[in-house]
């Protein structure tokens, strides 16, 4: 299984950094790959570009530990036999850390999904320097 685990330091405050990672619409403002993201009650549906979509399965949202989990169900370039991804903000002296990591099934898959999370987690520290 392929795991990987990035984080950022960001000046603002835990929960204000919550609201923003778990709000769908804002994904396209901190995830460079998302074009479009909508939350269905029970799926993020993401589009990008050139239309390409996605959709996962919304696993864990648990507000007071600020640890979301996701699966994605549709859209890998190959059939997915396992997926884990999470987003956790930790309180980190006046500011947070945010732990972005993700498992995976087939390993054939992590180029793709590290290179996304890589690009998902340099995107969350220059929303969070550009927000003030």
């Amino acid at each position: 299984m392929a795991t990987f685990r990035f984080d950022t330091r960001v000046k603002q405050d835990p929960d204000s950094v919550w609201a923003v990672l778990t709000d769908v619409s804002k994904i396209p403002e901190w995830f460079p790959a998302v074009e479009e993201a909508h939350f269905d009650g029970t799926h993020r549906h993401l589009r990008g570009p050139g239309g390409m979509t996605m959709k996962s399965l919304v696993v864990t949202k648990n507000d007071e530990l600020r640890r979301f989990q996701y699966r994605f169900v549709e859209g890998m370039p190959q059939p997915i036999e396992f997926h884990l991804g999470t987003i956790d903000v930790l309180p980190d002296g006046d500011g947070s850390r945010v732990v972005y990591s993700q498992e995976i099934l087939p390993e054939a898959l992590a180029p793709i999904v590290g290179g996304a999370v890589s690009e998902g987690i340099a995107g969350i520290a220059l929303y969070f320097a550009a927000h003030p």
